[in-house]
């Protein structure tokens, strides 16, 4: 199961910070995760080209940690959630306008059933 959180909704322009009013959608995403034990998630963080790559790679970072901390904040066991930054490279779209930049920023949640490998 993949979720797509556009960065425009969920974080504010240049900021890791969550919207407190994506709060409820993310509390949502935890009880299903609580519910369904023998899952994990993997949340990955992207966004656009603008900046510096060092820059937006920390970004991409900040923020999947971000959605990381709010899940546990709901009691998401946190060795059930790995993190990872994007950065810049693996945009939905080409970085040719505003409107296709803000497609890039975006915060993905894969919802994965537990195997031996991921243990």
């Amino acid at each position: 199961l993949n979720l797509i959180m556009p960065g425009d909704i969920t974080f504010a322009t240049d900021s890791a910070a969550i919207n407190s009013q994506f709060n409820p959608v993310l509390n949502d995403v935890a009880k299903v995760i609580n519910e369904y034990e023998k899952t994990v998630l993997m949340i990955r963080g992207h966004t656009d080209d603008t900046g510096s790559e060092q820059y937006n790679q920390s970004l991409s970072e900040r923020r999947a940690m971000s959605v990381k901390n709010l899940l546990t904040s709901f009691n998401v066991n946190p060795k059930r959630i790995t993190t990872v930054g994007m950065g810049e490279y693996q945009p939905k779209v080409a970085n040719t306008s505003a409107s296709n930049r803000q497609q890039n920023r975006r915060v993905e949640l894969q919802i994965q059933p537990l195997t031996q490998d991921n243990t």
